[in-house]
């Protein structure tokens, strides 16, 4: 009775991995530009929910990830498949002006904590670098001092 029975579900195993559901081909080469999503953690009530950021730019692969280039600080992350989808081709031409509108994106920024502070010898000014709410530790940035004590008077 069970010979039949585990038969019959070999059989199933095998017509559900025969089908083209089972493994989808990953389309995405080097120079390719995609969107990686990110789960929002401020949102709690629902962990399933993502927010696609990027552009990034695709600079490698492995068997299981993706290595992917952000376009304006030039980090690199590796990012499993199911985490990207498909923004432009390698033809994208990344001028200046798509840079700057990638860096702002015509957002404001709220400051969520000051990370750091420094004297930038350069400038002969005083920095502090600025964790942003809603964005990722390596987004932060340094800015002057002097512009944060007049944005955010009391955070200083």
């Amino acid at each position: 009775m069970h010979k039949p029975v585990k038969a019959e579900r070999k059989r199933q195993a095998q017509r559900y991995r025969s089908r083209p559901h089972y493994e989808q081909p990953v389309n995405f080469s080097v120079g390719d530009y995609v969107l990686r999503s990110r789960v929002d953690e401020k949102l709690h009530a629902n962990k399933l929910r993502v927010m696609w950021v990027g552009p990034y730019r695709v600079v490698g692969t492995a068997d299981y990830y993706f290595a992917v280039e952000h376009l304006v600080n030039e980090s690199t992350m590796d990012v499993h498949p199911s985490r990207l989808k498909y923004y432009a081709d390698g033809s994208l031409k990344v001028t200046e002006e798509l840079l700057d509108h990638i860096a702002s994106q015509g957002t404001l920024l709220a400051v969520d904590a000051i990370v750091e502070h420094r004297v930038n010898p350069d400038m002969q000014a005083y920095e502090v670098k600025v964790k942003w709410l809603g964005l990722e530790t390596i987004e932060a940035s340094w800015e002057p001092l002097k512009t944060m004590s007049e944005d955010v008077p009391q955070l200083l």
